[in-house]
């Protein structure tokens, strides 16, 4: 073996001894303990405080304010509440279940708003005439006058008050609660033309004459007069006959159920007929019947031969 070789093997077996050592050395140092990882940031997000039902919401009835809460959502929903004051006396249009964001389209609003209790809105056909040359406008107070002809006869026709002081909810396209917004809350572009001529009005009206105002819709013309707002005069019905039910009471009724009958839904439930509206029949004068002349009464036939004989003023057939 040369020089050479045997250098060269030196230097291998010296490389093998050098990296046995590096790896006994790497085997016997201990590892390094991980540094825990850093907690991530939190995510910036604005929390938007949200009134949400605390409790059930029934619907239909007004809205107590110990029923609800405030709570910070990642979201912040259309037509949400920031404080539950907001919502005293509001009225659900159904069931809110406790843990739901309480929010304006889940509430009752509109026309159903302004009627006080016993009061129903009621739609009339109006045009510019009926409308008082069309200057109605909603929140205005009008008397309700109507025409009702009977028949053919013309001497029949009759006029008047039908009913006092009502509120006008809306007027053609104007409404006394103003514009609903829409239900995706869009904006809506509104013409510069004129708005259409009014064909309906709609007006507050006392439970209990309901009936009458259908009946002299149906079967009258109806007058709407504008009235100053602070004139609160009113007929005393008191003093004229009241026409009488459709439906009548049972008999045997308790004196709590016969004052029962005297509520306006009672009322409106027993229903009236277009003679109660026009006050019954008219009475007309009863036809004077001319007497007629007394006929002589026809003398009696006597068989055989017979004379006339005259007495005076007197003549008398006599037989022979």
């Amino acid at each position: 073996m040369n020089n050479v070789t045997k250098i060269v093997a030196a230097m291998l077996v010296l490389l093998a001894v050098l990296l046995g050592g590096y790896a006994f050395v790497l085997a016997t140092k201990p590892a390094p303990v991980a540094k825990p990882a850093a907690a991530p940031a939190p995510l910036s997000e604005n929390r938007i405080p949200v009134v949400v039902a605390d409790k059930l919401l029934p619907g239909g009835v007004p809205i107590d304010t110990g029923a609800l809460k405030v709570v910070e959502l990642p979201i912040d929903p259309a037509g949400a509440y920031r404080a539950t004051s907001d919502l005293a006396g509001k009225i659900p249009k159904f069931d809110i279940g406790p843990g739901t964001p309480v929010t304006e389209s889940i509430l009752v609003k509109g026309l159903t708003l302004l009627l006080n209790d016993g009061e129903r809105a009621v739609a009339v056909p109006v045009d510019e005439v009926v409308g008082t040359g069309n200057r109605v406008s909603p929140g205005d107070f009008v008397d309700v006058f109507f025409t009702l002809r009977q028949g053919q006869d013309v001497t029949r026709t009759q006029a008047r008050l039908l009913l006092s002081r009502l509120r006008v909810l809306t007027y053609g396209s104007a409404s006394a609660a103003g514009d609903a917004p829409s239900d995706d809350g869009a904006t809506v572009v509104r013409s510069n033309n004129p708005p259409p001529p009014a064909r309906t009005a709609v007006l507050a009206v006392p439970t209990a004459d309901v009936n009458r105002l259908l009946l002299a819709t149906q079967n009258g013309k109806l007058q709407l007069v504008l009235r100053n707002p602070t004139d609160a005069t009113a007929p005393d019905a008191s003093l004229f006959p009241e026409p009488p039910p459709v439906l009548a009471g049972k008999n045997g009724l308790t004196k709590e159920q016969r004052e029962a009958l005297e509520q306006a839904d009672n009322q409106a439930y027993a229903g009236l007929e277009l003679t109660g509206l026009s006050g019954g029949a008219a009475k007309r004068p009863a036809p004077v019947v001319q007497a007629r002349p007394r006929q002589p009464a026809a003398a009696p036939k006597v068989e055989g031969n017979t004379v006339e004989v005259v007495r005076g003023t007197k003549r008398e057939v006599v037989g022979f």
